[in-house]
């Protein structure tokens, strides 16, 4: 399990320190997945197996609970399998050749992580779950057994790639400019449909994340989240977790 050490650079940088001990070697994927049952099977690669199908994969695919802060695959790694995110959130950071890291995409329920690598053999992140997060793990080798037998599960394929290049836009023309308080509302306004679209509340990432995601000072981050709460925009129901004043963020 993650140590103390390893935990704490966790909560100050949005990548993880190099080095054996930042990846938790305790992750066990023993759990069969329960395709046929899953609740976010519609927005998911399988979304469209059937009959036969679900006999060539599953006893594949397996399942894990994942603990906040431990490293699923480092940028760069050769890879061997996609993962399904069946409830949580995924942040996968981008390091620069400079040394620097961000935050580039958020991923919820139902999204695939890692699918570039179904392509190219190495992964273009590292991914990190930001809060305890149920996933499922899929090797290419699902992935071959369904070609030629599947067509609709490439068209699932090119879906989720689709959602990957409007949230690339996305987070280019709508967190990436604009006043600090006004790209604030937006990532909130984004978290909410991450989370479903009609979520009550959610869970905000800390402080570092958010400037990790927006590309500004922690210092800024906790004005502009401060005035948030004092406009009531943001109303606290549990430790992070807030309900979301849609209409406020307006």
């Amino acid at each position: 399990m993650r140590n103390r050490s390893v935990a704490q650079a966790y909560a100050t940088d949005p990548s993880p320190p190099k080095g054996k001990e930042s990846r938790c070697s305790a992750i066990a994927w023993d759990d069969v997945a329960d395709c046929r049952h899953c609740a976010v099977r519609r927005l998911a690669l399988f979304a469209a197996l059937r009959g036969s199908d679900f006999d060539r994969v599953l006893a594949l695919i397996r399942s894990a609970v994942v603990p906040a802060g431990t490293l699923l695959y480092r940028q760069d790694d050769p890879a061997d399998a996609v993962y399904t995110v069946r409830r949580g959130l995924v942040k996968l950071v981008k390091g620069s050749p400079e040394g620097s890291s961000r935050i580039v995409r958020l991923l919820g329920p139902g999204a695939a992580v890692g699918l570039e690598a179904l392509k190219e053999g190495v992964y273009w992140h590292s991914a990190i779950p930001m809060r305890e997060t149920g996933l499922c793990r899929i090797p290419f080798e699902a992935f071959d057994r369904l070609q030629g037998h599947n067509d609709q599960v490439t068209d699932r394929l090119l879906t989720q790639w689709e959602k990957y290049v409007e949230y690339a836009d996305r987070w280019i023309t709508e967190l990436s400019s604009g006043a600090v308080k006004t790209r604030i509302y937006r990532l909130m306004a984004l978290l909410v449909e991450i989370a479903g679209g009609d979520a009550s509340a959610i869970e905000l990432p800390s402080v570092q994340d958010v400037a990790a995601i927006l590309g500004v000072s922690v210092e800024s981050v906790s004005r502009a989240i401060a005035d948030l709460k004092r406009n009531k925009v943001l109303s606290r129901v549990a430790p992070r977790t807030y309900r979301c004043d849609l209409e406020g963020l307006a």
